[in-house]
């Protein structure tokens, strides 16, 4: 018999947080619920949990093949009902875990993804919630308002529909797939929708600085006394200014490759969505990665585009053309034109989402 969810942990140089995040699912006694983890590398003291329990699933790869074969390793031999992407940092509520699993098993067949709201307990308050007056999103929607965060904790896929997705393709390497669940979830509202989960499920813990992706380029070594005024110092392949103009492009490129199955007014406030958040992105870069002093950002956007292009992942659309301009443009002109781009982008979400909670609103009614 299938499991009903099953938690989804890719991990690497992180043992002992993904030993503690696989126990912390085991302490949830309830035969619907299982674990299964893969490690980007050989790792000692995780090798104790093959064999381990009925509810657990172990497994690595003889060397480092990167966060996005992990992650898709893992949905491809996946064999519950639903599955979930867990950050071996974070944890779930293993006191009220029932509730998510009731929902499970009397949901709708139309629903493929459902969004979980994402509990941080280092500061005792919700990391990111959904807002309480939309309960779901057909395609169209999502695209407009981008609802979910780009943490990649407490999205719960359908697993029979993921064979709806090409995750071979998906799963090709670039620097501009950082999101691949993000995608994933595009790519299922494609044939269902999703739901939001506003309960207390997903624990958010504290940032572990080294390992996994974000931190994958320092060691367990690695010491906060060497970053000088509170810089983050995240990974430059996910972070940095030419690998968020690269996520630019191809999430572009995406949108543009289903334009047809999107409305066009969706369609426009997905891509301003985009300018808006990678623009600032590349312009705050600094904050949270530590940059070589000579580094141009007009330079890394250019080189990012050649690379979106050789890689057939940039649209070449009016969007991308004037996401290449804003940074050829001297600043005193550029930042005033993006002022007007992110300001029209909220004001027409905030349009969008008045109009969906009205239609919503009188469909219930």
């Amino acid at each position: 018999m299938k499991p009903l969810l099953e938690i989804l942990i890719p991990t690497f140089n992180r043992c002992e947080s993904a030993e503690a995040a696989i126990e912390n699912v085991l302490a949830c006694n309830d035969h619907r619920l299982t674990v299964r983890c893969n490690s980007n590398g050989y790792e000692p003291n995780l090798e104790k949990f093959r064999n381990f329990h009925p509810r657990v699933n172990y497994d690595c790869f003889n060397s480092n093949r990167g966060p996005l074969a992990n992650g898709m390793k893992l949905f491809a031999e996946t064999n519950a009902q639903f599955c979930m992407l867990l950050s071996d940092e974070d944890r779930i509520n293993n006191k009220n875990y029932e509730n998510i699993l009731n929902l499970l098993e009397n949901i709708d067949i139309n629903t493929q993804v459902i969004a979980c709201s994402i509990f941080d307990q280092t500061t005792n308050h919700y990391y990111w919630k959904p807002t309480l007056r939309i309960n779901e999103l057909n395609i169209h929607n999502y695209v407009a308002l981008c609802p979910l965060s780009t943490y990649m904790s407490g999205l719960i896929y359908r697993v029979d529909s993921l064979g709806a997705i090409d995750i071979n393709k998906l799963s090709n390497i670039s620097e501009g797939n950082a999101y691949t669940h993000l995608e994933m979830t595009l790519h299922m509202l494609r044939i269902g929708k999703l739901r939001f989960f506003h309960e207390r499920f997903v624990e958010k813990g504290s940032d572990i600085k080294y390992g996994g992706d974000g931190y994958s380029h320092k060691s367990k070594n690695f010491s906060d006394n060497s970053i000088k005024n509170n810089n983050m110092d995240l990974n430059p392949s996910v972070y940095g200014p030419k690998a968020r103009a690269r996520q630019f492009f191809y999430r572009e490129n995406l949108l543009d490759k289903l334009k047809s199955e999107i409305s066009p007014f969706s369609l426009f406030i997905g891509k301003l969505n985009y300018i808006d958040f990678f623009y600032r992105s590349i312009i705050r870069s600094n904050q949270l990665v530590i940059l070589p002093k000579d580094t141009v950002l007009k330079n890394e956007v250019m080189m990012a585009c050649v690379d979106s292009r050789n890689k057939n992942e940039n649209s070449e659309s009016k969007f991308s053309s004037f996401f290449n301009l804003l940074f050829r443009l001297p600043v005193f002109i550029a930042n005033p034109l993006f002022f007007i781009v992110s300001n029209m982008n909220k004001l027409l979400r905030k349009a969008y989402m008045i109009n969906l909670i009205l239609v919503q609103k009188n469909y219930n009614d």
